[in-house]
């Protein structure tokens, strides 16, 4: 009976281990063959730079130089960036990966398992225990695969990249900080290629401003204590300011458009300057009881709610016939805090749906 159990906990982690590795990296070389013209001639000057400018963010040379002499570019960083599933995958594919009837079990069981924790900490944040459970299985299979690649080398990686090398920069930066005050020893310093760490993928900056010591043993342990990972993705999502989580609330839902869309989405949709990509194709924020007065339904084709609350739209897909509508509230856009990708909110969401 015991090697029963042994054999059937093995078979779930290797299939869990598959479903992360083809979300992870899915993508079709033949369409994101990246790395053939890239130029990687001036990561040792980058380098340099990131040790001279160590001073500006309040370290000296010599600490920031110690810690990253020893790494070198890493071109699957590059690649993973550039090839992410938002880009190569259709969204329907990409739901169809991310929320496979194994996470959707795992998920259950999981939220069973820690009824009580999950009430404790929805008590002190107000956020469902199912959106930490959502988020949780998503980023790292329930804890079992949280990254193995060293955080500052990916960091110093993804701020080669000119893409987004003021963003990685300050994240690079932050890492150091994890590292000077002592919350874990550079051999164990790891994660995913973006440089997300431990059970909930918290970057580091996200580290340094949310996570909680929630057993009080006086570490903020997002590696390998389960109380202390849910208890900081419950404190992220629950917001700042008056970006709060609303636990009256869900996320939002599927919707049926109205046979006029495509009439409707020239005034729906407008043009963003502030917010990410995610943020700006977002509808114009209505009221639901304005969307149900358009005819937007439910996917059974009842009406909407007749409710005063904030609402807004997302349009997923790339052609006619694989548009999918989406009708989002508040609490998404704390969702889009953790990872600005629709994809990725609305996988949370709907993860979250098959799990309460």
């Amino acid at each position: 009976m015991r090697e029963s159990r042994h054999m059937n906990y093995l078979f779930n982690f290797l299939i869990l281990l598959l479903l992360f590795i083809k979300s992870a990296y899915a993508h079709d070389p033949k369409n994101c063959d990246v790395l053939e013209n890239y130029d990687f001639t001036q990561f040792d000057n980058w380098k340099n730079e990131v040790v001279i400018n160590a001073p500006e963010y309040g370290f000296d040379s010599n600490f920031v130089k110690n810690l990253v002499q020893n790494y070198q570019v890493n071109k699957r960083v590059i690649e993973n960036d550039k090839c992410q599933p938002e880009f190569t995958l259709s969204f329907s594919e990409y739901i169809e990966q991310r929320i496979s009837d194994l996470r959707i079990k795992n998920g259950i069981n999981k939220y069973n398992k820690y009824k009580d924790l999950l009430e404790k900490i929805e008590l002190i944040y107000n956020v469902q225990p199912r959106f930490i459970i959502s988020i949780w299985g998503l980023e790292t299979a329930y804890g079992e695969i949280t990254g193995n690649y060293p955080v500052i080398e990916s960091l110093l990686t993804m701020s080669y990249d000119e893409r987004r090398r003021k963003y990685f920069t300050k994240e690079l930066f932050n890492s150091f900080k994890i590292i000077e005050e002592g919350h874990i020893d550079i051999d164990n310093f790891k994660g995913s290629w973006a440089g997300a760490m431990g059970q909930n993928q918290f970057m580091p900056s996200s580290f340094l401003n949310y996570a909680q010591d929630f057993n009080k043993d006086g570490k903020k342990n997002i590696w390998t204590d389960v109380e202390d990972s849910l208890a900081s993705i419950a404190r992220y999502l629950q917001g700042v300011g008056s970006n709060k989580w609303d636990p009256n609330y869900t996320w939002g839902r599927e919707v049926l458009p109205p046979e006029n869309i495509k009439e409707l989405e020239e005034d729906l949709f407008i043009e963003r300057e502030k917010g990410c990509l995610a943020i700006k194709k977002l509808s114009k924020k209505l009221a639901l009881s304005d969307f149900r007065a358009m005819n937007f339904k439910k996917l059974d084709g009842d009406k909407l709610d007749n409710l005063n609350i904030d609402s807004y739209l997302v349009r997923m897909g790339r052609q006619d016939n694989d548009y999918r509508y989406f009708i989002v509230y508040n609490n998404y856009l704390n969702i889009l805090s953790y990872n600005c990708s629709n994809y990725y909110a609305l996988s949370v969401g709907l993860l979250s749906d098959q799990i309460k």
